[in-house]
């Protein structure tokens, strides 16, 4: 009987020793002296014509007053550095009386570092030129994610 109770205890501690992973989702980077710390979100489609896969599109990106916003597209499946042209990066903040101003990409990296327990991870750096104003630039540094990654599938015909 005791070993009974015994395996029971243990089978009950095992159990409620489980944990689901942590859904993460933080996005960093410094623009100047100034750093930045978000809640982001990463979406990896995997893309298929005919049934046939075709690649992935991976999403990075923040909401709100200042948002990032990284698109990157792999037809290899496998490919983990993106330098200068291969991926799209915007930049977009608000100003005070519903103006704002955007950055797009004119250089950098990104990098996807591996995933960890259903985690996107990686890091950037880019330089950004106003879409606006060609003369604004800002150069966004020290870049780096680690967010729960979601997964879908895309089917195109």
């Amino acid at each position: 009987m005791n070993r009974l109770i015994l395996s029971i205890y243990l089978l009950f501690m095992f159990i409620s020793c489980e944990k689901e992973p942590e859904k993460v989702g933080m996005l960093e980077f410094d623009i100047e002296s100034n750093q930045f710390s978000f809640e982001g979100y990463a979406y990896r489609y995997n893309d298929f014509v005919n049934d046939k896969g075709i690649g992935y599109d991976w999403h990075v990106f923040n909401l709100g007053q200042n948002a990032l916003y990284i698109q990157v597209y792999d037809s290899t499946f496998t490919k983990l550095v993106f330098p200068y042209p291969a991926f799209l990066a915007k930049y977009t903040y608000e100003l005070p009386g519903g103006q704002s101003k955007t950055y797009q990409s004119t250089g950098g990296q990104f990098r996807l570092l591996g995933p960890k327990e259903g985690d996107a991870t990686g890091d950037f750096h880019f330089k950004m030129k106003n879409i606006l104003d060609p003369t604004d630039s800002i150069l966004i540094e020290n870049g780096y994610f680690r967010i729960w990654l979601q997964k879908y599938d895309r089917k195109f015909y």
